[in-house]
């Protein structure tokens, strides 16, 4: 190969290398732009991120998965009274000494961002004491959510609902339907008793103007009294005072029992047994009867005349079933998920209006609840509905 040669070709390298090289210069440049841009992007997404966060009227905690770093909003260090930094402890049997349940510190494993971090769990509206360091206590409703990338978890987000307003007002309610029922309850026993006597004498002169009148005043004195007893139990069940006495008991006596006598309060309705199977089960015989007593009313009240009300009880396993038929007006599906609650009632404009303040259904839950069983309802509006509850049976 001549010098002219080698020349020529060291120049068309060269020229190759710089072309290259040249594009290199210029793809690195474009990728380091792109990164700057992308760089840009998500700072500032972040400073937005964080903006809001800061604003928002709730707590806001944020925990990363790799180093547990803490962090949280201006509004959730107002509500604690402290500033939240540091980490997340690992330890899950450490116990809380800020949050509380039941008057008992909540172990770190509960947390509910805990839970979401480590578990993967979503948590919604757990309520929570939460003791501040001035001695403070506050109500918190608490939610949690882990964050996912590729479905790995790499941080939880909780938020903090302070609803310590709500609770004292729940309380100052509670506390006044507690003392309403029991400053009611003496002056009601007494007109029972006066009525009662006056009955009497009312029969013996034979006055049927005056008999029904009475007889009348007697019924919505019991009706009174059945309100007041309601909102006595109502007010036990949020202070855990209602008291059962748990023993073995027919359920199918109680039935038969229990229909006899509703049966002579309705001459326009047919309350049927079926299945009367003998069951044993364990539980408050009377807590029992005013469940069904209550549900049994209910498909009277809400059904026309002319129709049947079927009770069927069968066994299931190691617990007995209860079921309360009725041919009815039913209850919408968006409202049937509420009818358990206190003073929940169902309305519908086209419907005419039924007496009650909606405690019935609440008190039976709670009782069904207390037994270790399960209360729901089958429903679908203007076809009846189907109530049914479980308890367990005598072994």
């Amino acid at each position: 190969v001549t010098a002219i040669e080698t020349t020529i070709l060291l120049g068309v390298i060269y020229g190759f290398l710089s072309i290259t090289i040249g594009w290199l210069k210029q793809t690195i440049d474009t990728l380091l732009g792109r990164e700057k841009e992308l760089r840009n992007i998500a700072e500032e997404g972040e400073v937005r991120l964080t903006t809001i966060l800061q604003q928002l009227p709730v707590g806001v905690m944020i925990v990363d998965a790799k180093d547990h770093k803490l962090t949280g909003n201006k509004h959730l260090e107002k509500v604690t009274g402290r500033k939240i930094k540091g980490r997340m402890r690992t330890d899950e049997s450490y116990p809380s000494k800020y949050i509380y349940h039941n008057d008992k510190p909540v172990l770190q494993k509960d947390w509910p961002i805990a839970r979401a971090l480590t578990k993967g769990k979503t948590v919604t509206l757990q309520e929570m004491e939460y003791r501040r360091e001035d001695k403070k206590r506050l109500f918190l409703r608490v939610n949690a959510s882990p964050i996912k990338k590729d479905e790995e978890i790499i941080a939880a987000v909780s938020t903090f609902y302070d609803v310590t307003h709500e609770k004292e007002l729940e309380q100052r309610k509670d506390d006044f339907v507690n003392m309403a029922s029991h400053e009611l309850k003496t002056p009601i026993t007494s007109m029972k008793l006066y009525i009662d006597l006056l009955l009497k004498r009312v029969q013996h002169y034979e006055d049927q103007r005056a008999l029904k009148a009475v007889r009348s005043i007697k019924l919505q004195t019991e009706k009174l009294q059945e309100l007041v007893s309601d909102l006595l139990d109502v007010s036990r069940l949020q202070t855990g005072k209602l008291q059962f006495t748990k023993e073995p008991f027919s359920l199918t006596e109680l039935l038969e029992e229990t229909i006899e006598m509703l049966q002579e309060t309705t001459k326009d309705h047919e309350i049927i047994l079926q299945q009367a199977k003998d069951l044993t089960v364990i539980g408050d015989r009377f807590r029992i009867y005013q469940v069904v007593s209550n549900l049994v009313t209910n498909a009277i009240k809400y059904s026309s005349s002319g129709k049947e009300i079927i009770v069927r009880v069968e066994k299931e396993g190691e617990k007995a079933i209860v079921h309360i038929q009725d041919n009815g007006i039913g209850i919408p599906k968006e409202q049937r998920r509420k009818i358990f609650e206190r003073l929940y009632q169902v309305t519908d404009p086209k419907e005419k209006t039924f007496p009650g303040i909606g405690m019935g259904l609440y008190i039976a839950k709670e009782i069904i609840k207390r037994h270790k069983g399960r209360i729901w309802v089958e429903s679908e509006k203007g076809k009846g509905s189907k109530f049914s509850f479980t308890l367990p049976l005598k072994k």
